[in-house]
C-alpha cells in the first residue's frame, strides 16, 4: 500500500512539474495566444476610472505594441493608413475611455502562423467590440503581425481583412413601367 501511494505521489509531482514547465515555457503559438488575450483584456474596461488609473491602463496597452506600428483600417470602404507610435496609441486609448462608459473587446479564434525565423508571426482573428448600450458595436476580421523582441511578442502591424459579404445590396425600388 505504501508503494502504491508513493507511485501515485511521484506521478502527481511529475505531472505538476510538466504543467509548470509548459506554463512558464510555452510554445510560441501559446505565447502569442496569451499575448492576444492580454491585449483584449487591456483594451476592455467596465468603468472609465480615475485619471491616473486610465493613464496607467493606457500605458500598459501601449506596451503591447512595437515603438512604431503600422495600422491599416478600412471602415465603410474608406482606407485609413497610419504609422503610429506608442504615445499615439496611449492617447487614443485615453480618448476611447472618455468616449465610452464601458467597452468589451474580444479577439476571437486567433489563427497563429509562425514565420520560418520563429521570431515573427501573423495572427488572423475576429475582433468583436461592444459597449454597454450597443451590442456588437463592431465585428471585424483582423490580421495582426507580431515580432519577438527581447523575449516579448510585440504587435508591429494591424490591418482589417476584406471579407466576402453575401448579403444582397440595397437597390432602389423599381416601379413597373406603365403601358
Amino acid at each position: 500500500m505504501k508503494r502504491a501511494g508513493r507511485i501515485i505521489l511521484l506521478a502527481v509531482m511529475v505531472a505538476g512539474g510538466c504543467w509548470l514547465w509548459r506554463h512558464f515555457h510555452p510554445t510560441p503559438q501559446e505565447a502569442i495566444r496569451r499575448r492576444i488575450a492580454e491585449v483584449a483584456a487591456a483594451v476592455s474596461y467596465t468603468e472609465p476610472g480615475g485619471l491616473i488609473a486610465q493613464a496607467v491602463k493606457a500605458q500598459k496597452l501601449a506596451g503591447y505594441f512595437a515603438p512604431e506600428v503600422t495600422i491599416l483600417i478600412q471602415v465603410a470602404g474608406q482606407s485609413d493608413y497610419e504609422l503610429a507610435s506608442r504615445g499615439e496609441i496611449q492617447r487614443n486609448a485615453l480618448a476611447l475611455r472618455s468616449r465610452f462608459h464601458s467597452l468589451k473587446v474580444q479577439l476571437l479564434d486567433p489563427n497563429v502562423l509562425l514565420g520560418a525565423d520563429q521570431q515573427s508571426a501573423i495572427v488572423d482573428l475576429t475582433l468583436r467590440a461592444e459597449t454597454a448600450g450597443d451590442e456588437y458595436l463592431a465585428v471585424q476580421e483582423m490580421k495582426f503581425t507580431l515580432r519577438q523582441v527581447e523575449g516579448e511578442w510585440l504587435i508591429v502591424r494591424i490591418e482589417t481583412v476584406k471579407t466576402l459579404n453575401r448579403a444582397p445590396t440595397p437597390h432602389a425600388r423599381e416601379t413597373p413601367a406603365c403601358a
